[in-house]
């Protein structure tokens, strides 16, 4: 009873990809964002109620961020390494090419985003939030990058050889669910206190 229902969502799934990609992503996108968070909430021993504003900006950032900017990436990859799936060497390049670039952009974008969008003012950046930024990514941003390289490392050689073009946003938002748990724990870990 559960594979025909399975099935149907799948495919229902696949034709809206084929319809409307690019809008399908980012909805696919922001609600893996919302449930990421959810997750890092409930793993946050120091948060004893739900933060519905910071979901909502998670949601603007698996939106705009995995939606989007994966949608145009993997785009833009795929053009400049046609043969990933199928040769080692351009397999290697897709992969390395995509930390070296997209690692320090995103996991230091996220940190920046989270404090601009988290701590008063908002969507300001006077000299104490930017005080505030040079620590967290002086203290978070190569460590997390580190562990990028590994975690996406291996999800990306998957998704760039097995993967097929249209649904590699959604392989990569899947396993951006499990980092952005991780991420959103550690951008998180301590603002509250600063932000008091």
């Amino acid at each position: 009873m559960l594979l025909p229902v399975l099935a149907n969502a799948a495919r229902s799934y696949t034709l809206a990809l084929d319809a409307r990609p690019l809008l399908t992503n980012c909805i696919t996108s922001s609600c893996l964002a919302v449930t990421a968070d959810g997750i890092a909430q409930r793993l946050d021993v120091a948060t004893e109620t739900w933060d519905a504003e910071r979901t909502a900006w998670m949601s603007v950032w698996g939106w705009l961020v995995s939606g989007v900017v994966f949608y145009v990436w993997l785009q833009l990859l795929n053009s400049m390494f046609p043969r990933a799936a199928t040769s080692v060497l351009q397999l290697v390049g897709k992969v390395s090419f995509n930390q070296l670039v997209m690692s320090p952009m995103l996991n230091g974008g996220f940190f920046t985003f989270v404090i601009v969008t988290r701590v008063q003012p908002r969507g300001r950046m006077p000299a104490a939030k930017r005080e505030m930024l040079r620590d967290k990514l002086a203290r978070d941003l190569l460590p997390t990058i580190a562990r990028s390289c590994t975690f996406w490392g291996v999800v990306q050689s998957v998704n760039f050889r097995f993967v097929p073009l249209r649904l590699q946003v959604l392989f990569s938002s899947s396993a951006y669910l499990v980092w952005q748990t991780y991420v959103s724990w550690v951008a998180n870990r301590g603002l509250r206190r600063s932000a008091e």
